[in-house]
């Protein structure tokens, strides 16, 4: 359990002191009681897998966030800045040997589930004053997701699974708070940790690091569309009585960082902080002379909110046509929804590992399948199409299958007399929905 490895954990993204939205602790008994093992920064590069037992959570949850905290009396916490990936996932692993269980594997890639998503992927560092004994310390060290995890308890255990570089000698000072068990038979978290280059780790333990996790909200928004007449607009309202910090990701049809006009600024990023009631109701300004540009985005929020995204277009300055679309909460495999020649379809992969294979299959008002196109998607990457010319049909009314490899987002849009559109119905459908088959 104190292996070198696990000693030279890896450094976080300093953040403020207060928490945002609500903080799961784990171990549930370390909410108001410090562990009982300073874990000591080192400075090797390390890889921890941390399993946390179904019994820490109450429900399915959306995990925006990761912190951790000083372990009290051991001063304060600092480490360089350096390349840090995080990972989670659903494990079949246990973190006790309860009921014939089995801990974690010493082989890193046995722990890791299929649904296993990079929530983090980007230099951090670690900055803590620490606190004086008992404790606990605050949770005053955080990795905001750049993707947020949904979990749900019912179907594993949860892995924390991360990676960091080495740090310059010296840079790193002070102790994580951890907590260990006397065995291994009522162990709620246990630990895999060792070399980052190796397949497998060095030590298996029951215990670990003491993690806060932030739960909140995901949005997802299928389609974007902006100049060449087209403006877009993001609608964030909080309908709640505390403050929701909402941050929206934009990305291109390539999966790369789309650069959005709004009139405080061309960014790809943005932060909204809505007070209880407030709203944001907040248009692009993009120039109407230049080529349409069409992508997607993603909303990580501290608490929920109605989401949703207006489209507009514009005829010499004046608008000709609109259509709002609520936000999507959370991707699936499969969607259904009415369609004839001319509905637009957008799609893109929210996945940062993962291409997706979307099959497109429409049928006509009596059930007859017409025609089916396949397509690859690659790793947060973004297209549209008109049906009938994807599935080269030139005029057919009925509904089209959607269907993917993997959890995607998609949204339909209806143009049977343009230049008037609107938004269809959502067609998100759970992934056990039996389908119709050719």
């Amino acid at each position: 359990m104190k292996s070198r490895y696990l000693r030279a954990v890896l450094g976080l993204l300093a953040a403020c002191a207060a928490a945002l939205g609500t903080t799961l602790v784990v171990p549930t008994a370390q909410a108001t009681t410090a562990g009982n093992m300073p874990i000591r920064l080192g400075t090797g590069a390390a890889r921890i897998q941390e399993v946390i037992g179904t019994g820490q959570f109450t429900g399915p949850i959306t995990i925006i966030a990761l912190r951790v905290r000083a372990a009290p009396g051991t001063g304060s916490l600092s480490t360089a800045s350096g390349p840090l990936r995080v990972m989670l996932s659903t494990t079949q692993a246990y973190p006790n040997t309860s009921n014939g269980h089995t801990l974690p594997s010493i082989v890193y890639a046995s722990n890791v589930g299929p649904d296993a998503t990079l929530v983090y992927n980007a230099n951090a560092g670690l900055s803590s004053p620490g606190c004086a004994l008992p404790g606990p310390c605050p949770f005053d060290t955080v990795i905001h997701f750049m993707t947020p995890f949904s979990y749900d308890p019912s179907k594993g255990r949860l892995l924390i699974d991360y990676i960091s570089s080495a740090a310059p000698a010296g840079t790193s000072t002070g102790s994580l708070d951890g907590v260990t068990f006397p065995d291994s038979t009522n162990s709620p978290v246990a630990v895999v940790a060792g070399d980052p280059t190796q397949a497998s780790g060095s030590s298996v333990g029951v215990g670990g690091i003491v993690f806060g996790l932030d739960t909140g909200a995901g949005y997802y928004f299928s389609d974007l569309a902006f100049k060449d007449g087209w403006q877009m607009t993001l609608t964030y309202n909080n309908y709640s009585p505390q403050a929701v910090t909402c941050v929206t990701n934009f990305y291109g049809d390539s999966g790369a960082p789309l650069l959005v006009p709004f009139s405080q600024g061309t960014v790809s990023t943005r932060t909204d902080v809505l007070q209880p009631g407030a709203s944001i109701h907040e248009q692009t300004v993009a120039n109407p002379a230049e080529t349409v540009v069409q992508g997607w985005a993603q909303a990580i929020c501290t608490g929920p909110v109605q989401a949703s995204e207006l489209f507009r277009l514009y005829k010499s300055g004046v608008p000709v046509g609109e259509a709002s679309v609520n936000a999507e909460t959370a991707p699936t495999t499969e969607f259904a929804t009415f369609a004839q020649n001319f509905t637009g379809v957008a799609y893109a992969n929210p996945s940062t590992t993962q291409s997706a294979t979307i099959t497109f299959t429409v049928y006509d008002n009596a059930g007859t399948r017409l025609a089916s196109q396949s397509i690859t998607v690659g790793p947060l990457a973004h297209g549209s199409a008109n049906l009938g010319p994807l599935l080269g049909l030139p005029n057919f009314t009925g509904f089209v299958k959607i269907t993917s490899t993997i959890p995607i987002i998609s949204l339909s849009l209806n143009f049977e007399a343009p230049p008037i559109f609107s938004s269809l119905p959502p067609g998100d459908l759970p992934s056990s929905t039996v389908l119709v088959t050719p």
